[in-house]
């Protein structure tokens, strides 16, 4: 037996003392007897845990007295005059001693000893071994082992979650599967003993990715500090090779073209979420070096790091989507879309809308109508409808086609690649017009069913926002959540403003709230006589107001109507009911994350493979960056809470699921603020379970860094 529990019951000791053959003890002249101890051998303690046993003595004539006539008891249990060996033992080893009685009789004591001893082993542990890497797709088998404990052992997961994939083997203690999320997974795991002692040790498996089968590429970055956009269609092999592709680039910065065929090699490390990816034109031979991370439940993230070629200085930020090919022209559907950009001249562009598809006829689709809403560079277009176009599918195999639309400023067209049955990428390919990144979404609530109406902004939506600062000088973001009631309030009954948003407009943080708002889902777009889903907000007290186009519950783009040209998106939060409100808990997991959208050459494009391990309250980060200050890695270790007493959150942070991070050490300065999101649909920016940042700490001179950025975290 490895040790004696805490608290063992002095009853249980003595009924294992009577059971043992007892040893004659002196016999005193006048006395009754001889007094007796048993031979029996003594539990075993472990450092650090109490002890406590009962010696009993049998014959002789009571009361006896206790003592210790030789050697040592180990140190931190002590023997009572009664008989009582108790304490917390403090140092490792086998101690022995002899333990001698003496009963009452008058004149003459009969007395009794027996040597024995005590063993003090370790506590009940985990061999320190740090698990294996995993690749998703790949047989995964690794042994986490106890010891110092009484075999055999039972391992159960106490916190954390394992990769998906993989399970845990309760009585071997081996983790095996084949991993099919890539991640950094951190977890807790308990062994318990055969006496019931019970360890628990952090353990972390980092599974990384793998690239294999068709992708789309959605990019907008900078060269030369002059922005460009990028959407493409590529094959990868599983084995670091791009056997075929097909690319379209337009913008001021770069080299424009059209239907560009690509090649490429990538790499993935075995030891880490990081890789490389190079794509290379077949025009003009210039190549395209990418950081990347690669996701399995979401988009793979990717940055440029051309920052060191002389040549094509270039940078900027993106996702990999993993493209499943179908034919797009077909059934009539309805589509939302967000778009940004730049005009000619250089400013910042943004809109949003939808358009109906009619029936195919002569290989094409028509556009039968729509609206957008359109801002550029603070000049506003409300209402614009869209009164034809078309729609062709050109290439099965890349996905690859055009679309136009028709409004009373004319025809815009487009190239669009095929992500999936729902979601289209697309750059406008006018030459001198708007230059732009489009993201299309079938609309999952169809609007021209009617189906839409206030109904379908009910609960929260998490907000996210880029664009410049009025004055156009500099980046501008906001992240927060907006409570919808579904009658067309935006209100809230706890007495928390309904509209809540973090804000850093050129490193300037800000908290930006609105009480209370109207919100309206229009009846008709123009030539669609029932809702298409344009919404119309009257938020009470702001000086601009945004206009959304839904997709499906609480989900829509958003351009505002300010000279800084804000948009983005909604995305549907779920609240957790039990408990209620969001916790410390909520933020534990694996993420994997890149910078959205950057708006301006200034801002610094990040990956980032983030984790916090359980209980909660720990950052950790290792991150990829690339810019104006170049290119680098990193890491960072910090702290996160949503203003409570852990688990709990403030009021604040248990309503919209709002965190704060913090650099190492105590009273350091904030880092960012996230928001949990809740699962939905893919966005401008693709899935968008997880959560979203914004950065509002300082730079490494200790100055607050003026170029905020938003950064989408995908579990």
């Amino acid at each position: 037996m490895k040790g004696l529990k805490p608290f063992l019951s002095l009853t249980a000791g003595f009924l294992a003392f009577i059971t043992m053959v007892g040893c004659a003890g002196s016999i005193p002249k006048n006395g009754p007897g001889a007094l007796n101890i048993a031979q029996f051998t003594l539990s075993n303690g472990v450092i650090g845990l109490s002890y406590k046993q009962l010696l009993v003595a049998s014959g002789g004539v009571q009361p006896y007295t206790w003592g210790i006539s030789s050697g040592t008891l180990p140190p931190g249990i002590t023997l009572t005059t009664d008989g009582i060996l108790s304490g917390t033992p403090t140092t490792l080893g086998m101690f022995t001693f002899t333990a001698k009685v003496v009963d009452s009789q008058s004149p003459i004591q009969a007395t009794n000893s027996l040597t024995t001893s005590i063993t003090i082993n370790p506590v009940l542990s985990f061999v320190s071994s740090p698990l294996p890497t995993g690749l998703v797709g790949g047989s995964y088998s690794a042994t986490v082992a106890a010891t110092n404990g009484l075999p055999p052992y039972n391992y159960t997961l106490a916190f954390g979650s394992l990769p998906g994939g993989l399970t845990l083997d309760a009585v071997g203690g081996t983790i095996t599967g084949t991993p099919t999320t890539a991640g950094v997974f951190n977890f807790t795991l308990e062994a318990q003993d055969s006496d019931n002692e019970v360890s628990s040790a952090a353990f972390t498996i980092t599974v990384v990715g793998r690239l294999q089968g068709p992708y789309v590429l959605y990019f907008n970055g900078f060269d030369n500090g002059q922005p460009f956009y990028d959407v493409a269609s590529l094959v990868t092999d599983g084995n670091g090779n791009i056997t075929s592709g097909v690319l379209d680039q337009i913008g001021p910065g770069g080299t424009p073209g059209s239907a560009v065929p690509i090649t490429g090699t990538y790499s993935l490390s075995q030891t880490s979420n990081f890789g490389t990816l190079t794509l290379t034109r077949g025009d003009n031979n210039v190549s395209l070096n990418f950081a990347i991370i690669v996701s399995t439940t979401g988009d793979t993230k990717v940055i440029l790091n051309n920052t060191s070629n002389a040549n094509e200085p270039a940078y900027g930020s993106g996702l990999l989507k993993k493209q499943t090919l179908t034919a797009i022209v077909g059934s009539p559907a309805n589509y939302s879309f967000g778009e940004f950009g730049n005009n000619s001249s250089g400013g910042r562009f943004a809109g949003a809308g939808m358009f109906a598809l009619g029936t195919v006829a002569g290989g094409a689709q028509p556009i039968t109508g729509g609206e957008e809403d359109l801002n550029d560079a603070g000049t506003v277009s409300l209402n614009d409808l869209i009164t034809g176009g078309t729609m062709t599918q050109l290439d099965p195999n890349s996905g690859r086609g055009t679309y136009s639309v028709i409004t009373a400023a004319g025809t815009a067209n487009y190239t669009f690649y095929v992500v999936s049955t729902t979601e289209l990428v697309s750059v406008g390919t006018d030459a001198s017009a708007n230059v732009m990144l489009v993201d299309l979404l079938a609309q999952q609530t169809v609007g021209a069913s009617g189906s839409f109406s206030n109904a379908t902004l009910k609960g929260q939506s998490v907000l996210e926002l880029n664009g410049l600062t009025n004055s156009g000088s500099a980046p501008s973001a906001a992240i927060g959540v907006a409570t919808f009631d579904g009658a067309g309030n935006i209100a809230r009954t706890d007495g928390l403003n309904a509209y809540y948003t973090d804000e850093s407009d050129g490193g300037t943080v800000s908290t930006v709230t609105y009480t209370s708002g109207t919100y309206n889902v229009d009846a008709t777009c123009g030539t669609i006589t029932q809702a298409c889903g344009r919404v119309t907000v009257t938020l009470t007290g702001a000086p601009t107001q945004p206009v959304w186009y839904l997709v499906t519950v609480n989900q829509a783009f958003s351009v505002d109507t300010n000279a800084g040209v804000m948009a983005g998106t909604l995305q549907a939060q779920t609240v957790p009911t039990t408990p209620p409100g969001f916790q410390i808990l909520n933020l534990l997991g694996s993420y994997l994350a890149d910078t959205i959208t950057p708006v301006s050459s200034t801002v610094t494009n990040e990956l980032d493979v983030s984790g916090t391990p359980p209980p909660g309250g720990l950052w950790l980060q290792n991150y990829n960056y690339s810019g104006l200050i170049g290119y680098g890695q990193g890491s960072f270790l910090g702290s996160y809470d949503c203003g409570g007493t852990a688990p709990a959150c403030s009021t604040i942070g248990a309503a919209f699921g709002r965190f704060e991070v913090t650099g190492p050490g105590s009273g350091t300065a904030q880092i960012s603020i996230l928001y949990v999101l809740g699962s939905g649909s893919p966005g401008t920016t693709g899935s968008k379970g997880g959560v979203v940042g914004i950065n509002v700490g300082q730079q490494s001179d200790g100055t607050v860094d003026p170029n905020p950025r938003l950064t989408l975290y995908t579990r």
